[in-house]
């Protein structure tokens, strides 16, 4: 068995200088992102070690499961040096990252206000998934992704992209998911249909969990808002138990003491967003940012919203800039 297949399948007791994450509250993308990027640095000669920041969501368990590889442990603490995937959000990451040395940045989202004190490598594209991004990173460097790997980088861009659904996609995305199938061994509808059945296996979750499945903080308009989405092929199930959600959300945003929680399920086959309101505020806001009116039980459809990074997020910052 070869180096480069296991070396970023170490356990966590092996030597590792630089510890390998992305955001909390992961996702696939972030957590295959996480194993390939340390994948690559120790394929580069760079000691390096793959983590999570919070428990999986049930898609990627079905991905690790199903490409038989082991789940990263637990980031314990910082490290002296850490790389860091699929965010560049000071809110995401754990405290004390500021004041940590980060090695690099791998990421396909917008400058969110890290601060480093040296230069760094930063490696930001506007494709759909971080692993999209460290596929072309492999070709780059002359490395040929093992099944497993090519199967994590896949799995990420089927993730972010919604089985290229979202409006994140790019032409080139299509491509690599094409030539990582063929690498993987995996035929890619298949293997996607398999991931948005285990997306969408959430009756087991409590209301609070589901709202924090998917969720990360933004500064809008001078207010610290939680926006989070439920990504489902079966959204009948979540949107029934809209009044328990509420409640969540309004313990949430008091527990966590910011301004609101807002919260989106996104119907991946019909294509659109249902927001749930929990207050006035997030209600005034939306309305404003679709120019569409919140009914009386506190819903309204969004069709063709898909993406918070590429229309969730940008439409409520503009909204939010109409007040100022």
């Amino acid at each position: 068995m070869g180096l480069l297949k296991w070396c970023a399948l170490l356990p966590a007791t092996a030597a590792a200088s630089l510890s390998v994450f992305g955001h909390k509250v992961p996702d696939t993308d972030t957590v295959t992102a996480a194993i390939v990027y340390a994948w690559e640095l120790n394929a580069r000669n760079i000691s390096a070690q793959a983590y999570r920041l919070g428990e999986l969501n049930p898609e990627t368990e079905f991905v690790l499961k199903a490409l038989e590889v082991p789940v990263p442990p637990l980031l314990p603490e910082l490290s002296k040096e850490v790389a860091v995937v699929d965010t560049n959000n000071p809110e995401e990451l754990p405290e004390g990252i500021q004041k940590t040395r980060i090695h690099s940045i791998v990421d396909h989202h917008k400058l969110s206000g890290l601060a480093n004190a040296e230069p760094l490598e930063v490696d930001m594209r506007p494709l759909c998934s971080a692993t999209s991004i460290l596929y072309s990173r492999s070709k780059l460097y002359g490395l040929t992704p093992t099944k497993q790997m090519a199967g994590l980088m896949l799995s990420g861009i089927l993730s972010d992209s919604l089985e290229f659904r979202s409006p994140t996609t790019t032409e080139l995305d299509k491509v690599h998911a094409a030539e990582l199938g063929k690498l993987a061994g995996l035929d890619v509808h298949e293997f996607a249909e398999g991931m948005l059945d285990a997306k969408a296996k959430v009756d087991h979750l409590s209301c609070s969990e589901l709202i924090m499945m998917d969720t990360k903080i933004f500064n809008i308009g001078g207010k610290k808002l939680r926006v989070s989405v439920l990504e489902t092929t079966k959204a009948a199930g979540p949107l029934a138990k809209k009044a328990e959600l509420v409640t969540a959300m309004k313990e949430l945003k008091e527990k966590e003491k910011i301004d609101d929680v807002l919260f989106f399920v996104v119907d991946i086959l019909k294509e659109s967003a249902t927001f749930i309101s929990s207050s006035s505020t997030a209600t005034t806001l939306v309305e404003k940012a679709w120019k569409v009116k919140v009914d009386d039980q506190g819903l309204v459809v969004l069709p063709k919203v898909l993406s918070r990074k590429k229309q969730i997020i940008p439409k409520l910052e503009a909204a939010a800039k109409e007040e100022l």
